[in-house]
């Protein structure tokens, strides 16, 4: 990573953004800012003075979000002063962030190591920087990979409970979808039940109410009849009289079949010279009886249709639909049920991709947004690691929160396999955040390492600031 770039620092009087060219000794842990850069000076014969040197021993860094100042802001914290310094763009920001913490890291271990053996015979400055910065270096190096091994480890042991895991998931799903399909055939039958005992019981109520229709006409029919028939008049009259009233009223009230067979019933018990032989004589009691009894007999009721049977039939297909009725309601429940359990699952084999957060080298505790979220992690960590001992249950996985009475016992079982691969992924996300952090702070300290060498020790030699005449608007106010 290059430790070495262009931006923005803010004056320490005239408060005026200048733009400087930032170089980063990681031997001596300092950082020096150039008007120009110091090779173009080199190629061009002139000498480009450094216009500040900061010891970034000690030092710490934090983002500046006020809108007042320029965007990618950050300030470099050390004892002396604070260094108000601008990027270009965010990722730029974020390299340098990482790149000064690691320095500031750096050599306040290379300063713990050099003190600590005070005794010893001091070698000269350049070999002393590079000897400590080697030390520190290769104990860091080790902590980094040490990490970075214990993290991969977790990783493959991760992945492999959660292959099991989700191949247990894969057969309860298989199981429901199968359970699925067969509440759905059931449905089917029970919807197709439902319909046929409509279509039946519409049948027998038009039919019971042509029966209650034959029954009403039937009965006037009968007081009709009895009443002509106790006037007293002569037989021919009293059959003439009824046979106009059927012949007047059949088309309005008398249905068809009970008006033709009462013409008929009445031209059989009185035939025509039978009325001319007793056309003086008054009815006969006899003969009415014998008419009013083959009536009742044969046409007060067709033999082939009964009343009271046909009640009974629409009660049972009334028992028949409201057992349908309640099949389907109960089977549309399973399923509603079988359609949340598949939910589930299929939510937890297949997450939703989260964005990677950045490394942990890369967040600013000083910041509210980073310290927010690493307070959070920490939180999360905190828990995860207990993983192992706990035996904690998702209370947003109970049959209770997710309507279920069914398939409750059944779905116990399955909500305790997610609920252990959600606490895999989340051991998971700490991991791999473990992983990326420790892989990001050894590349940087990789790419120190190689300039730690007596030929490149000077990449920004110690210089004195000029005090004469700084640079107006920068660092001090003119002399007027």
């Amino acid at each position: 990573m290059d430790n070495q770039g262009w931006l923005y620092k803010r004056g320490h009087f005239r408060q005026s953004w200048k733009r400087r060219y930032f170089v980063v000794d990681p031997i001596k842990h300092t950082l020096c800012y150039y008007p120009l850069p110091p090779e173009e000076g080199e190629r061009s014969g002139k000498v480009v003075k450094a216009l500040g040197n900061i010891d970034l021993t000690n030092s710490s860094v934090i983002v500046e979000k006020d809108p007042s100042f320029p965007e990618n802001c950050f300030i470099l914290k050390t004892p002396s002063r604070d260094y108000y310094i601008s990027a270009a763009d965010p990722f730029k920001m974020n390299t340098w962030i990482s790149v000064l913490r690691l320095n500031s890291k750096l050599g306040t271990l290379v300063k713990n190591v050099s003190s600590s053996s005070p005794d010893k015979p001091q070698p000269q400055k350049d070999e002393q920087y590079t000897l400590s910065f080697k030390l520190a270096a290769d104990k860091m190096l080790k902590s980094l990979s040490d990490k970075a091994q214990s993290s991969r480890a977790s990783l493959e042991d991760v992945a492999t409970t959660k292959y099991e895991i989700k191949c247990q998931l894969k057969k309860y799903l298989a199981a429901v979808k199968t359970q699925r399909t067969e509440s759905e055939s059931k449905l089917k039958i029970l919807r197709d039940q439902e319909t046929d005992a409509h279509q039946k019981l519409d049948s027998i109520n038009t039919l019971i109410v042509t029966l209650d229709k034959y029954l009403q006409a039937s009965r006037y029919l009968q007081r009709q009849t009895l009443s002509v028939f106790s006037l007293g008049k002569n037989m021919q009259t009293a059959v003439r009289t009824l046979k106009d009233m059927v012949i007047s009223r059949k088309t309005a009230e008398i249905p068809k079949e009970l008006s033709q067979g009462y013409l008929d019933l009445l031209a059989e018990c009185f035939p025509a010279e039978k009325l001319r032989a007793k056309m003086d004589e008054s009815t006969s009691y006899l003969d009415v009886l014998v008419f009013y009894g083959r009536y009742y007999d044969g046409i007060h009721l067709p033999k082939h249709v009964k009343l009271e049977p046909a009640k009974s039939q629409r009660l049972e297909i009334w028992r028949k639909l409201v057992a349908s009725v309640n099949g389907i309601k109960k089977t549309c429940q399973l399923l509603s049920e079988l359609t949340v359990i598949e939910k589930e699952i299929l939510m937890a084999i297949t997450p939703i991709v989260a964005t990677r957060s950045r490394p942990m080298s890369m967040c600013d505790p000083d910041d509210e947004e980073d310290g927010a979220r690493l307070q959070v992690e920490k939180k999360e960590n905190a828990r995860n690691a207990q993983l192992h001992v706990t035996d904690s249950f998702d209370k947003s996985l109970s049959a209770a929160s997710m309507g279920l009475s069914f398939y409750k016992s059944e779905w116990q079982g399955i909500a305790q396999v997610i609920d252990a691969l959600r606490k895999l992924r989340d051991r998971e996300k700490e991991q791999s955040q473990k992983l990326d952090d420790a892989l990001h702070s050894r590349e940087l300290l990789a790419s120190f390492s190689s300039k730690a060498s007596p030929s490149t020790s000077r990449v920004a030699p110690e210089q004195k600031v000029p005090t004469q005449r700084p640079e107006i608007g920068d660092d001090q106010p003119e002399n007027r």
